[in-house]
C-alpha cells in the first residue's frame, strides 16, 4: 500500500484515529501499536509519530475523540428538552440507544480493556464521569433519581456490550419507560435561575 502524504495535518490526525479504531475492531487492544496504526492508515511511522508520539498519547485521543462525541450526543439532545431533567432523559436516551443499532463492540471492549490496564487513562476516564454527574445532579429533579438513572443506563450499555444477559424486547422498552418517567417530574419546568428544590426542602414548603 502506497503511503498517504501528511499534507493537512488535521485530516492526518483523523485518519490516524479512524485507523486506531479499525485496529481495535479487527484485532483488539493487544494489537494496537503503534506501527499496525500507521500501516491500516498509511502513513510513514514519522509521520503518525509526529501527532502521537507514544502509545499512550494515541489511546487519550482516541479516548478524547469517543467522549466527546457521546457528550455531544447528549448536549444536542438536552438542547431540544429544556425541562427539569432533560439532561438526564438525554444521557439514557444516548446511552443506550446503541441497543437497537449496530455497534463496534470488539473496538469499544478493546478500547475500554486498554483504559483498565493503564491507571493514568482510567483517571481521565473517572474524571469525565465526574463531570457527567455533576450536569445530572444539577438537572433540577431529584440527584438521587439523576444517578440512578446514569447507573442503569450504563448498567444497560455495559450489559449490551458484553451479553451479560442483557433485557430485551418488551423487557427493555419497560425499563426504559420507568427510567424516563424516573427523569420526569410532574408539574412545568420552574423559571430560569430558579433552584431545584430537594425532596425534603419541597415537602418543607408545601407544608407552610
Amino acid at each position: 500500500m502506497a503511503l498517504v502524504p501528511a499534507s493537512d495535518p488535521a485530516a492526518t490526525r483523523q485518519r490516524l484515529l479512524d485507523a486506531a479504531w479499525r485496529v481495535l475492531t479487527r484485532h483488539g487492544s493487544q494489537a494496537l501499536s503503534l506501527d499496525a496504526v500507521a500501516r491500516e492508515a498509511a502513513v510513514s511511522k514519522g509521520g503518525l509519530l509526529h501527532h502521537f508520539p507514544t502509545r499512550a498519547s494515541l489511546i487519550d485521543a482516541l479516548y478524547d475523540r469517543w467522549n466527546d462525541e457521546f457528550e455531544s450526543e447528549v448536549t444536542a439532545r438536552a438542547v431540544l428538552d429544556d425541562r427539569p431533567g432533560g439532561w438526564a432523559r438525554a444521557y439514557l436516551d444516548a446511552t443506550t440507544a446503541a441497543g437497537v443499532q449496530p455497534r463496534d463492540s470488539t473496538a469499544e471492549v478493546g478500547f475500554l480493556a486498554a483504559l483498565i490496564a493503564d491507571p493514568e487513562r482510567l483517571q481521565r476516564f473517572r474524571q469525565r464521569y465526574e463531570h457527567w454527574q455533576n450536569r445530572l445532579v444539577q438537572d433540577r429533579i431529584d440527584p438521587a433519581a439523576a444517578t440512578l438513572i446514569r447507573m442503569a443506563a450504563d448498567g444497560m450499555w455495559l450489559a449490551e456490550l458484553l451479553g451479560l444477559a442483557p433485557p430485551t424486547g418488551e423487557l427493555r422498552r419497560q425499563m426504559l419507560e420507568a427510567l424516563r418517567a424516573m427523569a420526569t417530574p410532574g408539574g412545568p419546568a420552574p423559571a430560569p435561575g430558579t433552584p431545584a428544590l430537594g425532596p425534603s426542602t419541597a415537602a418543607e414548603q408545601a407544608a407552610r
